[in-house]
């Protein structure tokens, strides 16, 4: 008879949510595009169901402070959460347009290194698509691009924070720091 003791160990509060594994920065070196974008993306899926178990952030109202680079969720049950903020595009769905924050006139430009530091991979592995200021795309493949930013730049995840009737502001997240 086989034990179930792994199952049980599944199951428990502490495997339910395990640590976000660390994560490195993308550091200029030569990389299998493929792979990259693949692993961006499930590494993005693993992280964004990390932080909705963390952070409760699915009903949050936000608000980006651009002069101090972060931003602030404030959840229905009252407890505050912030966290360092990039600022990595806007996606548009009238016309289906991804600007990149690097290219964005209303981007600060503290909050733009994330963004610059992806056309900077694109740039070095020859990816149009990062290093154009704006890309004609489905909101789906604009977290895609969000998912190669977050794992170029090592982020902790991230945001898109929709505005009153305009573009859907795509972000990433550093420590998230819970004030109830």
């Amino acid at each position: 008879m086989v034990s179930m003791s792994w199952f049980k160990r599944l199951l428990s509060p502490a495997a339910a949510r395990p640590a976000l594994p660390p994560a490195e920065p993308w550091q200029g070196e030569n990389v299998d595009v493929d792979r990259y974008w693949a692993e961006a993306w499930a590494d993005l899926q693993s992280r964004q169901a990390w932080l909705a178990k963390r952070a409760g952030l699915a009903n949050a109202t936000w608000i980006v402070d651009q002069p101090s680079g972060l931003i602030r969720f404030e959840r229905t049950d009252g407890a505050l959460v912030t966290a360092p903020v990039q600022i990595i595009g806007s996606w548009n769905p009238r016309n289906e347009v991804f600007t990149w924050g690097w290219d964005h006139p209303s981007v600060a430009t503290r909050l733009r290194a994330n963004a610059e530091r992806t056309r900077w991979f694109g740039e070095k592995n020859d990816l149009q698509e990062l290093t154009v200021p704006q890309v004609k795309c489905s909101e789906g493949e604009a977290w895609r691009l969000t998912a190669v930013s977050v794992k170029v730049n090592a982020a902790r995840g991230a945001y898109r924070g929709p505005t009153d009737g305009g573009p859907v502001v795509f972000m990433s997240l550093g420590d998230l720091k819970v004030l109830t």
